[in-house]
């Protein structure tokens, strides 16, 4: 089976816990295909709990990881992440990737985050993990992939950097008015590249034999639909990756496979952290262990959906929209059991078995629903 785990929203709907539902049982391998280390995707266990950052959220059942072409991985932090896995669980960590994956660097981290202090109270609403400017660097003709990384020596990776560093980032560093350049020992942060891609990730070539030896295989999006890099009208306050159906359908189109399920993500309660149009409802006061206070997203906002056939039709013109051939498409409803198993919306609340009449009848073929933060407790209608 295909699976492809979208949000719904803002982001942060609980795509760790649908992740880890959905490879609770087989051989599982989970398909980072969008943004990078920005994500902050949570599963929990009545033991443990960790936040999965470039890992899968099916670490814990054993899933090996995948990166896309289309993920932005960060080789520099990569081995703390494990690190603090391997603290947590003895689950093995197997990584691979595709070698045309464009890495983001420490330079994209800085001018991010540099950017986003500058904008003061205009700000964008970034994630300060550099995935926009990493973006905007590769495309500019200035990347650094996976294959490169493994093909040169850590010399010839400290000079491609150091032409980045010079050509393309002492630019933008004067472009932006940020005054002072980051001091980065090139060789030095080569070797680091370098040794944790030997270390930690398997490149793959034959993408349609790989995911053909997996029982299932889950593509896990980071953030939501609401962030989508194609929803200009919410520019400026949008990611710069496709956050929707569309790369789980390319990417399984290119090796001649479909997509089987598409699972849209909710909580029932709508949030957003980080800048952007929001109708916050001061009434509403949830812990959010996950999304603290940063300095560049702020804090975690709280309101109700605008109406359940806004929250279900964004869903359903998605994968109508971007998938050429019939696909089950379901919704993931998340902290149920903190609004006493109803969907707020600004229209009213709506008990969670008349969301769920509604949702069927408006193109949804089922229902996951997560009355805990435990997927072993997660139930179906």
């Amino acid at each position: 089976m295909f699976y492809a785990v979208i949000g719904n929203n803002y982001g942060d709907e609980g795509k760790g816990l649908a992740v880890d539902y959905l490879t609770l049982s087989g051989h599982n391998l989970v398909v980072r295909h969008n943004g990078g280390a920005q994500a902050a995707h949570t599963v929990d266990r009545e033991d443990k709990r960790f936040v999965f950052h470039e890992l899968s959220s099916g670490s814990f059942n054993g899933a090996d990881t995948y990166w896309a072409s289309t993920f932005l991985p960060d080789l520099y932090k990569l081995e703390e992440e494990i690190n603090e896995f391997s603290e947590v669980s003895s689950e093995k960590i197997r990584i691979y990737a595709s070698p045309d994956c464009s890495i983001t660097l420490l330079y994209d981290v800085y001018l991010n985050q540099k950017r986003e202090e500058l904008r003061g109270t205009d700000k964008h609403g970034s994630c300060g993990m550099g995935i926009w400017e990493a973006t905007k660097r590769t495309a500019a003709g200035y990347k650094l992939t996976l294959g490169d990384i493994a093909s040169l020596s850590a010399d010839d990776i400290a000079a491609k950097i150091k032409c980045i560093e010079d050509e393309y980032v002492a630019l933008k560093i004067d472009k932006f008015g940020i005054g002072e350049r980051l001091n980065l020992d090139t060789v030095k942060y080569a070797s680091i590249l370098k040794s944790a891609l030997e270390n930690y990730v398997t490149l793959v070539s034959d993408e349609k034999s790989f995911f053909e030896s997996y029982d299932n295989v889950v593509f896990e999006g980071g953030q939501g639909l609401l962030l989508d890099t194609a929803r200009e009208e919410l520019w400026p306050h949008t990611t710069c990756s496709r956050t929707n159906i569309t790369n789980p359908v390319k990417i399984l189109e290119s090796s001649g496979l479909k997509l089987d399920e598409a699972v849209y993500v909710t909580r029932s309660y709508l949030t957003r952290h980080g800048a952007g149009p929001f109708e916050e409802n001061a009434e509403l006061v949830f812990e959010d262990q996950t999304n603290k206070p940063n300095p560049w997203q702020g804090a975690m906002r709280f309101g109700k959906h605008s109406s359940a056939s806004d929250l279900i039709g964004r869903a359903v013109k998605d994968y109508k929209d971007n998938c050429s051939y019939e696909i089950t498409a379901s919704m993931f409803v998340t902290q149920l059991d903190l609004t006493s198993d109803t969907i707020l919306t600004r229209d009213g609340d709506i008990a969670i078995s008349d969301f769920g009449r509604i949702a069927l009848e408006s193109g949804m073929d089922k229902l996951y629903l997560a009355r805990s933060r435990y997927s072993k407790n997660v139930s179906t209608l």
